[in-house]
């Protein structure tokens, strides 16, 4: 017989990869109790149920970091065994737990022939709390335990309470925090099979040989088994570890802030549902892609009813190290506004003192986002339009068209097809109809119909309920389902075929089939798109069977890709550390249009990939497979596909690269673009000496071996986009936004009125015509950099939508009013587009001082505006920190009497600048544009300004490296730099000008 695996071998060799040591292996390895000795017949062959190791919750991988990992477990399709000799049969198996002496040794006389005794017992997991200290260092609590939680909680959060004593009404703690979960999964508790029996009516014990992998009574039987197990670990999660740390949260006036994602035995969406404050989170530029957590959060929130959207916020591991500031992160914070998050919780912030700088921190983790930051005495810009925007995105519902149905069943990550989705690498936008996603039993709870519309407490409301593409769905969730088709909604999906559950076998399948025929009839259907009214309602499906507009790739083309890289003087696999460049030019079917392309790819070890110029994904972990839609750059005729990539490290070390880009053209066909021999490599870029690139070997090859999971070779879970934005155009329903520029958006509705915001992708200024789903309101714009409210006098409406022209510049944002204004109005114009004219440059001399205490000079004068690390004086080069520049100046005497505001623009800073005019602080500027309006302060002549320019701390750390340690200006426990590391741009670059508006 094969070995079969225990729990805790499966989660501490698999998992912990061997973090559990000392007395902690003593005491994991000294817990044992027996639950049931069984025997049976040995079964003849080796048929066994695949991925038992996932079904049966021995191991769940992190969706996050790890590549080709499920994020669902897929519905199966069952063979006939063709014969009963091959299984185990459950009415056979005989429960010899009583033979089982103390000592283990089993005293019990077996029958004649073939049979397998298979001993369960409970065992500690080994999962431990990691990273962390090591006086907090130790085993989780049993999940599945109420109790263990209460002594966990008793033992840990219950002294500090006591500590600290009741709660003083608005200040304290506020909330219980569930972090991402990254503990693995669980598959048994002491109590387990009387709470499995007592939720699924059926004692599990004959059914227990299949947590091995064997197969009881059917394929099929043993298969709905472990799908009921992984439901009622998943029940017992939720009621006994999350309702209960909510329970105690609100005991303590506290809140219950909840991060579902990630090692987790339960569906993301199930388990969030509990939190009072849902959560997510998104890695700065080089990190990790966890953007379908801000998808799952914002989705709990919408169909729960929670004002708050909370992210683990600009998450870091390394990659950004000192070098991130407010301007660096806007775009990125611009883009989680936008996908519903409306409260950021900053990763990371380390309480410290003032003396030592940049001081402690949370090891390499982290944007450091604290006192310890140079530009900290300026952060206060920025956090007041955070605090705009978030109190702004709390207000009235988000508004959504499509609502996607998750399938029951556990473990389960919600992701929206690939189609719903355009931009690149970790910032994918929505497109013009907004979806959430929902939980099964939060559909059943809350959802009801309202005017044809899908709608929950709250006030989210959705014109389409789109289905997962799943033949299986319980009894009660059909039956909700043809409530709400029958009350009048239009539901998208085919119907279901019967019951992933053991439960009331095998009438709870006749049930499905009942359901199934009431609401989508009896076959054959139509071809194409099928519509069937049923009651108010209306249900609409694809016919697969020669439908072919709609459907997903039911493959993954890398497989067929193979790893390249530049023919190197090196043999095998081993590169230098070195930067190539690689292009693919292939020409695409000018006669059909293009329905969807993706393309994948990644590399060892960084990469940048652009198709005809346009940048598409970047990644520097060659586990992961990096993928993003690219239909809107793939062109008719000519396209080229380019990489950069970078061998990074001190030595010689593996490189390689693998791609893929599929096209799927509207009449079915598809085109493949794989990495291969045939791919073009050189040692720079441009180039006029491209060579083939050298082909190294399959996508499993070694040392990457990329492993592509089951779940990669399925369709996906949800129709392409076209076809529920064309069912919507049907209705009658226009997006809800639509630009001619790279401007995203997000909408909020309450009684009185309606707040988008709008944000621009791109760094360079765009005018854009933006389309709303709006109309017979007056347009305002207000800008949350400084709270000003305009009107926009320009702009047009016609049927159910405004059209109003719009400027933006680098990565700004805005939001548009549409209602009432309780603030008077300041017009900008009588257009939208304000451009600005100079009428003084202040060119010259600039008095600048720098801060002795950071090695900086007192008083200097620069004859002109130059960087500081181009300086030639070391205390200039690698300084870090604030400089203060003066300069007086005269007003034209064009402007002195002029109207329209005066302005100053500083042209290029790095990074941070506050602007103070006659003694008077001006504000900080910290993003484009950098003006400021100057009106209120200037006189016509003898202006003193004064700009306080905050740099990085990079250039300081640099120039430390080159000191001995009693000699250097910074303190810190993370210093990832050499002195030879390249110096970051510093200082006020300008041209600094003043300006006054011209209207266009």
């Amino acid at each position: 017989m094969p070995r079969f695996y225990k729990i805790a071998e499966v989660i501490s060799e698999q998992v912990l990869n061997g973090s559990v040591t000392g007395e902690l292996v003593g005491l994991r390895d000294a817990f044992y109790e027996d639950v049931v000795v069984l025997a049976f017949e040995t079964p003849e062959g080796g048929k066994r149920i695949a991925d038992v190791d996932e079904k049966a919750l021995y191991y769940r991988a992190p969706f996050t970091s790890a590549q080709g990992v499920k994020p669902f477990l897929p519905t199966m399709t069952f063979e006939d065994l063709g014969s009963r000799l091959a299984v185990v049969r459950s009415n056979q198996i005989v429960d010899i737990t009583e033979y089982l002496q103390p000592d283990g040794v089993l005293k019990w006389n077996v029958p004649d022939g073939d049979w397998t005794v298979m001993r369960f017992g409970r065992r500690n997991t080994g999962a431990t709390t990691r990273p962390a200290p090591d006086p907090v260092f130790g085993f989780e609590c049993d999940k599945l335990d109420g109790e263990a939680l209460d002594a966990h909680l008793d033992a840990y959060v219950g002294k500090l309470l006591k500590k600290v004593g009741p709660r003083k009404q608005g200040c304290g703690w506020t909330m219980l925090h569930i972090d991402s979960w990254e503990m693995g999964s669980q598959n048994w508790t002491s109590a387990f099979a009387q709470e499995f029996q007592k939720r699924r009516g059926y004692d599990p014990t004959p059914y227990l040989p299949a947590y091995t992998g064997l197969i009881v009574d059917s394929e099929e039987k043993s298969e709905r088994f472990l799908w009921d197990i992984r439901q009622t670990v998943q029940q017992l999660v939720l009621e006994n570890h999350a309702e209960r740390l909510q329970q105690f949260a609100h005991h303590h006036g506290m809140g219950l802030s909840i991060e579902p994602y990630d090692m987790n035995p339960t569906s993301d969406l199930e388990l969030g549902v509990i939190a009072d404050v849902p959560m997510c989170e998104f890695w700065s530029p080089g990190g990790f892609d966890s953007t379908y957590s801000c998808f799952e959060a914002t989705s709990v929130a919408h169909t729960m009813g929670r004002p708050v959207v909370a992210a683990e916020a600009f998450t870091d591991g390394s990659s950004k190290a000192w070098e991130q500031h407010p301007g660096s992160m806007k775009n990125q914070g611009d883009w989680a506004f936008c996908n519903g998050i409306n409260r950021f919780v900053y990763h990371t912030f380390a309480h410290k003192t003032n003396e030592r700088l940049p001081g402690m921190t949370m090891g390499p983790y982290g944007v450091h986002w604290d006192r310890g930051q140079t530009w900290w005495p300026m952060v206060d810009g920025y956090h007041r339009y955070v605090a705009r925007c978030q109190s702004l995105l709390q207000q009235g519902q988000t508004v959504a068209d499509i609502l996607y149905l998750i399938p029951e069943g556990a473990p389960h990550v919600f992701q929206p097809p690939a189609s719903a989705l355009e931009g690149k690498g970790l910032l994918r936008e929505r497109r013009g109809y907004n979806f959430d996603g929902c939980a099964p039993s939060t559909l059943i709870s809350r959802g009801s119909v309202e005017n044809g519309r899908v709608v929950f407490p709250g006030g989210a409301a959705y014109e389409l309920l789109v289905l997962p593409a799943c033949d299986t769905m319980t009894p009660e969730l059909l039956q909700k389902i043809s409530s709400l088709v029958e009350a009048g909604a239009t539901v998208v999906g085919s119907p279901p075929s019967r019951s992933p559950s053991l439960v009331d076998f095998p009438i709870c399948d006749q049930q499905v089939h009942a359901i199934a025929t009431q609401v989508w009839g009896t076959p054959p259907f139509g071809s194409g798109l099928v519509e069937r009214k049923f009651g108010k309602g209306n249900v609409i499906w694809e016919n697969v069977v020669d439908a072919k507009r709609y459907q997903q790739p039911l493959t993954r083309p890398i497989t067929d890709a193979l790893w390249i890289w530049y023919p190197e003087e090196y043999s095998g696999l081993v590169a230098e550390p070195c930067t190539r460049y690689f292009q693919c030019v292939f020409t695409v079917n000018a006669d059909q249009p293009i329905e969807s392309a993706q393309i994948e790819a990644t590399a060892d070890n960084d990469f940048q990939l652009s198709i005809n110029e346009s940048p598409v994904l970047s990644g520097e972990n060659f586990n992961l497979i990096y993928r993003d839609e690219v239909s809107s750059l793939v062109k008719p005729g000519k396209n080229v596909i380019t990489v950069k990539a970078i061998n990074t490290g001190e030595h010689p070390n593996p490189a390689g690269l693998i791609a893929c880009l599929n096209i799927q053209y509207r009449d079915g066909s598809e085109q493949s673009i794989t990495t291969d021999e045939n791919w073009q490599s050189s040692r720079q870029f441009p180039s006029s000496d491209w060579v083939n690139a050298k082909q190294l070997g399959n996508v499993d090859m070694t040392p990457w071996h990329l492993n592509l999971s089951a779940s990669d070779s399925l369709a996906e879970l949800y129709p392409n986009y076209r076809m529920t934005s064309d069912l919507l155009a049907k209705k009658g329903v226009q997006p809800d936004f639509e630009s001619n520029g790279p401007i995203r958006y997000t909408h909020r509705h309450a009684d009185s009125f309606d707040l988008y915001f709008v944000s621009n992708r791109n760094e360079e200024v765009v005018d854009a015509e933006c389309v709303f789903r709006i109309e017979g309101r007056q347009p305002q714009r207000w800008d949350p950099l400084d709270g000003s409210t305009h009107t926009l006098p320009q702009y047009s409406s016609k049927a159910g939508r405004t059209t109003i022209p719009i400027r933006f510049e680098p990565h700004q944002s805005f939001f548009i009013l549409f209602g009432d204004a309780d603030v008077p109005l300041q017009p900008i114009a009588t257009q939208n587009l304000v451009t600005y004219q100079t009428v003084a440059s202040l060119e010259g001399s600039w008095n600048v001082d720098f801060d002795v205490g950071l090695g900086g000079p007192a008083d200097v004068t620069f004859d002109g505006l130059t960087q500081w690390n181009q300086n030639s004086r070391e205390g200039i080069k690698h300084y870090s920190g604030i400089a203060t520049y003066r300069k007086t100046f005269d007003l034209p005497s064009s402007v002195q009497s002029n109207e329209h505001p005066i302005w100053l623009d500083l042209g290029t800073v790095h990074n941070i600048a506050r602007v103070r005019l006659n003694g008077n602080d001006m504000g900080v500027l910290w993003c484009a544009p950098w003006r400021v309006d100057i009106s209120s302060a200037v006189q016509p002549e003898g202006n003193l300004l004064e700009i306080e320019i905050a740099n990085l701390w990079r250039n300081r750390l640099i120039g430390d490296r080159m000191l001995e340690p009693d000699e250097q200006v910074t303190w810190t426990t993370y210093n990832p730099y050499e002195s030879t590391s390249p110096l970051l741009p510093s200082g006020l670059l300008g041209p600094v000008e003043i300006v006054i508006p011209k209207i266009k």
